[in-house]
């Protein structure tokens, strides 16, 4: 039923591509155009979603570091993109480059985290047409895990991929996926020239993008959880079908960015769960079309890091993980529905998400024989602390979050009374104190820098002509 309207919407209803070069590929692949409105018809439509790959490797500088996107895999990103930072002492503020090289190195040694690079919080204290430069060049140097790289216009793709050409080197880059970025849609059925241009610097590049509608459902989608999938999912197809357009075979990821709107004040919403069915129902469109799927993770609207921001964040995991979402975002740091980021959220996220990969791989089974032995070792009315079996499993026989105090009382009084938020910054702390930069080629780095260098004095050249 979904998939009926959604094909029914881009062909009767249309879609906007509210720039000129999108509308030519377009026009040239034998979609309708009728100034930026577009229609495409199912066979067109599903013709070119079909050449897209089910699944792909994500290169990182470090191959240890390199995940499958898609098919039965799952990889975690973090914070990205929040203008204010939370400070130990709950000061809110206006995020910094430094702040955002903090988060890099905190998710370069989070193991749940596979994506540490890109912009997790906006370096406010530089020119926001040279922001796009430092965070990747950052990226590169505190972090040899995967990058999200900038999509905000071709110039700013453009430099993003001839960086990447500098750190992993021209020939690797050409043949294979290194970096992804986010093209999100203008919900109600329209993607604009921002997003376009970049689309098509990364898909000539044979660079994966995943578009991502942004949906507030009730607001800009209609206020049915069925009807606002069925408008997204068409968003969503259109613009992995524009990939292949461009580029055919190119890695493309289908996508959805989703919140409700709360009717009682108009704010964001997530954690919901109408939310959960909305990113069960995401999960099963993608499968059905053969693409990897992304969706959000660990949201909330809580200021704190307190009740609320704990059951959003495990009611969106929980639809995310249950769903086969392949790349879950947003899984660290994210709070006041992303204009904050929060260090503390940052570790206490991951010691969630140590759990939820865990229960996403199920039960352990290969130990069941040692362990009815165990159950005859012991007998009746015995105890299983001092059994073979105990001792040589009991680091690993369960998952023992690491932040979650479960102490007596007298124990947790005794150590000062700490909450979560205290937790998590102490543990956000050590982790920073303790950072070592991975190895980089000094060559390299100097490239890289130099680039950065050349760029912004060329762009600032620019804005003054």
């Amino acid at each position: 039923m979904v998939h009926e309207a959604s094909m029914r919407i881009l062909e009767e209803v249309g879609i906007e591509f509210r720039y000129d070069e999108a509308v030519d590929i377009w026009r040239t692949a034998g979609a309708e155009v009728e100034g930026t409105r577009v229609r495409i018809d199912r066979e067109l439509l599903l013709g070119l979603v079909g050449q897209a790959p089910a699944q792909f490797t994500l290169n990182a500088r470090n191959p240890a570091h390199s995940v499958q996107i898609g098919g039965r895999h799952m990889a975690l990103s973090p914070n990205s993109g929040s203008p204010f930072f939370l400070d130990r002492d709950g000061t809110r503020r206006y995020a910094t480059r430094a702040d955002n090289i903090e988060c890099i190195k905190l998710s370069h040694q989070l193991s749940p985290i596979n994506i540490a690079g890109g912009f997790h919080c906006e370096a406010t204290d530089v020119d926001i047409a040279h922001r796009h430069l430092a965070y990747y060049a950052d990226s590169m140097r505190y972090t040899d895990k995967i990058s999200i790289g900038s999509c905000q216009g071709a110039g700013q793709a453009q430099d993003t991929i001839d960086m990447a050409k500098i750190v992993h080197g021209a020939d690797f880059v050409e043949n294979n996926a290194v970096i992804t970025g986010f093209m999100n849609g203008n919900s109600p059925l329209v993607w604009d020239e921002s997003m376009l241009s970049a689309a098509i610097v990364y898909a000539r590049a044979g660079q994966p993008v995943y578009y991502s509608p942004f949906a507030l459902a009730g607001a800009n989608t209609p206020a049915s959880t069925i009807g606002g999938i069925a408008q997204l999912n068409a968003e969503a197809l259109a613009g992995c079908a524009f990939s292949q357009a461009i580029n055919p075979g190119s890695p493309t990821i289908y996508g959805m960015f989703l919140m409700i709107v709360d009717m009682r004040t108009g704010s964001p919403m997530t954690g919901t769960p109408d939310l959960a069915h909305m990113l069960l129902m995401a999960g099963q469109l993608a499968r059905f079309y053969g693409l990897p799927v992304r969706s959000v993770g660990m949201h909330t609207g809580s200021k704190n890091l307190d009740a609320q921001a704990g059951y959003e964040a495990n009611m969106n995991m929980h639809a995310a993980v249950l769903g086969g979402i392949n790349l879950i975002t947003h899984c660290g740091g994210w709070t006041e529905h992303g204009l904050t980021c929060n260090l503390a959220k940052y570790c206490t996220d991951s010691d969630i998400a140590e759990g939820w990969i865990r229960y996403a791989r199920g039960p352990r089974l290969d130990d069941f024989a040692e362990a009815m032995e165990a159950v005859r070792e012991v007998g009746p009315a015995g105890h299983y602390l001092g059994a073979a079996h105990t001792i040589a499993n009991y680091t690993t026989a369960f998952h023992m979050p690491a932040l979650m105090d479960q102490t007596s009382f007298e124990q947790w009084e005794e150590a000062g009374s700490k909450d979560t938020a205290t937790l998590g910054f102490e543990r956000a702390d050590a982790l920073l104190a303790g950072y070592e930069k991975p190895p980089i080629d000094d060559e390299t780095e100097t490239e890289l820098l130099d680039f950065v260098a050349r760029r912004m004095s060329e762009i600032s050249a620019e804005d003054m002509t």
